[in-house]
């Protein structure tokens, strides 16, 4: 690869789903200027992994581990760190590409944006087939095409996947995503969001998004409870975002307010709003002008 022009690097954070890991690199095509760089977080049966697999020993894939567990965070900045690719790409191990991979990459390898957005199809993990719900950033991508507004994709779309990123725009930004459990996206996505140039939507389907039982998100956007400890981490690191992007503050709360785990534990979040408050000065003053700001009107 050394003296190969990289144009795409594929960042692929794995714990324990072997099974889903090669159906994802499936649906990678194999080609000297696309790095794959997975990184596992410390599966317990990680060396088996690598010798059962035959996929983990594809060309121009890189296998790495993380030093210690509990982070996808840890692990996509690892795969940060070993980038090569003009664009850098995150999935998820339990997703995938679309059949039309290929050429949409293509389509857009010399294109001068910082970032592209691309739509998705939500399906069921165990059913591909099977339509499921995690559609709600599809409505920043029908609100940009209406109106121009820029600012929910920048600001609000705050999932790794759907989307491309200039590496360069990581480099010169020294983006890295928080080394969290939970949420360790959205502070990354926000500042690639406040620091790209420009932007643009690609209105093809490149990400196959699926659900299943036992993933990170099934306790934020599915039916699964979520502890204490993961509200609080969830909500610090919104409470973050909105730290960064306080210039921005009316977007910031639209996204923030709109929260699934906002809506789903009002009780809960008005506790951490108000610990988070104390912790971020800025936010307790936008949070008080927004609110005072509100009653005036």
């Amino acid at each position: 690869m050394n003296n190969v022009q990289i144009n795409f690097t594929i960042i692929i954070p794995h714990y324990n789903i072997p099974s889903l890991l090669i159906r994802c690199l499936n649906s990678i095509p194999v080609r000297e200027d696309i790095q794959v760089v997975v990184v596992d977080d410390c599966s317990p049966d990680f060396e088996l992994y690598k010798s059962k697999y035959v996929q983990l020993s594809r060309p121009y894939l890189e296998l790495y581990q993380t030093p210690k567990g509990g982070s996808a965070g840890r692990a996509r900045n690892i795969g940060i760190e070993k980038a090569k690719g003009k664009w850098v790409i995150f999935m998820d191990a339990d997703d995938l590409f679309a059949d039309n991979m290929e050429v949409l990459l293509d389509e857009i390898v010399d294109r001068n944006e910082d970032l592209l957005f691309f739509n998705y199809k939500s399906v069921y993990s165990d059913d591909l087939k099977k339509d499921a719900k995690r559609n709600y950033y599809q409505k920043y991508i029908q609100r940009y095409k209406k109106t121009g507004d820029d600012s929910d994709l920048r600001y609000n779309f705050e999932s790794f996947w759907g989307k491309i990123i200039k590496r360069s725009l990581i480099e010169s930004n020294n983006i890295l995503c928080d080394e969290t459990r939970y949420g360790n996206d959205v502070y990354l996505s926000a500042q690639c969001g406040y620091f790209a140039k420009s932007i643009a939507v690609v209105d093809k389907v490149l990400f196959i998004v699926t659900e299943r039982a036992g993933s990170l998100a099934s306790s934020q956007f599915g039916d699964v409870g979520m502890s204490f400890n993961e509200m609080y981490i969830r909500t610090d690191v919104s409470t973050r975002k909105i730290n960064l992007l306080y210039k921005v503050y009316p977007v910031c709360m639209e996204s923030w307010l709109g929260l699934p785990l906002l809506k789903r534990y009002p009780l809960k979040s008005g506790m951490y709003i108000l610990l988070t408050s104390i912790k971020y000065p800025k936010f307790l003053c936008f949070l008080v002008s927004r609110v005072f700001g509100k009653v005036m009107k």
